[in-house]
């Protein structure tokens, strides 16, 4: 059941989540947490996505409508359709990162090993650092 008045998170939470997150993945790697490190880089994505969402609707917490882990629906929340269909190569990171991460890959009976987890988190810091730069130039 749903209580009332529920409390929501704040873009600038989501922001320092998502670099607290990617910090954290990053270490995870560096001590073979291959598969963790992809479970938690995925959270990145979708932290300053979500923050993405907030800053382009100018509202200080994110809408419900977007408390989902959907990443797609969190670019075109974002605005960001347009951006990545400019961007050949953002695309195919984020198609990347889109196939290989989801929620439920904390149940998975297959892990990543090391190349995949190398070759993810490249491709979230550099969408996370093109996700940062658009928004930078929005301000």
């Amino acid at each position: 059941m749903a209580r009332r008045g529920r409390w929501r998170t704040k873009r600038t939470v989501y922001e320092e989540t998502s670099r607290r997150m990617l910090r954290d993945a990053l270490f995870l790697l560096r001590h073979r947490r291959w598969h963790s490190a992809v479970y938690l880089a995925g959270y990145t994505v979708e932290c300053r996505l979500k923050a993405a969402v907030c800053q382009f609707l100018n509202q200080k917490t994110l809408p419900s409508e977007f408390q989902t882990h959907n990443l797609w629906a969190l670019i075109v929340g974002a605005g960001l359709e347009q951006n990545m269909e400019s961007d050949p190569q953002i695309g195919t990171y984020f198609d990347y990162i889109e196939s290989l991460w989801d929620v439920e890959i904390r149940y998975a009976g297959k892990t990543y090993g090391r190349n995949e987890a190398e070759k993810f988190l490249d491709a979230v810091g550099r969408f996370v650092r093109w996700l940062n730069t658009i928004f930078s130039q929005r301000m």
